[in-house]
């Protein structure tokens, strides 16, 4: 999940997503969520084309969703990909059914 070259450590969500040959491409984008004076940053990564397979933890009764997500919490500070904490997956959860 982690590549680390010449010091520095980036993210590599392609291992974890299915059907490369359907859609190669990975989509990305940032999430800032401010929760009183707490800010948390986190970047999803996720493939989505008509012929990848319905998922149904990110579909809803009137929105399908298909293909697969990565979340991945980001240091505030740092700007670099850190551990999940406690309450990260309850906030992991939140965006990705916004």
């Amino acid at each position: 999940l982690i590549a680390r070259a010449m010091g520095n450590s980036f993210p590599v969500p392609e291992s974890l997503l299915d059907c490369a040959s359907v859609q190669p491409y990975v989509h990305n984008c940032l999430v800032t969520l401010r929760e009183g004076r707490h800010v948390y940053q986190f970047s999803v990564f996720f493939k989505r084309h008509c012929r990848l397979r319905t998922n149904p933890l990110l579909s809803s009764s009137d929105h399908i969703f298909r293909g697969d997500a990565v979340v991945m919490r980001i240091g505030v500070s740092a700007g670099s990909i850190v551990n999940m904490r406690g309450r990260d997956n309850s906030l992991a959860d939140f965006i990705m059914h916004r």
